[in-house]
């Protein structure tokens, strides 16, 4: 196995995971009262705000890891890459055909329903990054 692909990807991934953790704790919650504070236009300019701002953050991060799972299938074909590069495919997934149309759908008519809906969703990707890192960090320790 290669060890400095695997540790890259820990890397990115715990910092996709921490991202996740951070918005579905500290963010997403403040959706709700953003919305009833300021209204429909208030919070599209605050969300307008957040999703440029965390795509600027989320998008190298997720480009990064596409390319280091790609690599270690290249690098180290097997069960264990081949998940891996299914996990991100998961997570890829769940965040362009999921969670980014339901940015937009909230841009366009903020609601309670929809904030909910995000942070349900969210909550499922947040807990799969997590098992992803986790997972590599299991590899890592056992040396596999």
């Amino acid at each position: 196995m290669d060890e400095s692909l695997l540790v890259a990807q820990l890397v990115v991934a715990g910092a996709l995971a921490g991202l996740c953790w951070t918005v579905q704790l500290a963010v997403y919650p403040q959706f709700g009262r953003v919305l009833d504070a300021a209204g429909p236009d208030g919070f599209r300019a605050y969300h307008g705000d957040y999703t440029r701002g965390v795509g600027l953050v989320a998008a190298p991060l997720m480009l990064a890891e596409l390319g280091l799972a790609g690599g270690w299938v290249w690098r180290n074909p097997g069960l264990v890459a081949g998940a891996g590069a299914v996990s991100v495919g998961l997570l890829w997934g769940l965040t362009f055909v999921v969670l980014v149309p339901l940015h937009r759908r909230l841009q366009a008519e903020p609601r309670p329903a929809l904030v909910r809906r995000l942070v349900r969703w969210n909550g499922a990707r947040t807990a799969l990054w997590s098992l992803r890192a986790a997972g590599l960090a299991w590899l890592m320790a056992s040396g596999a």
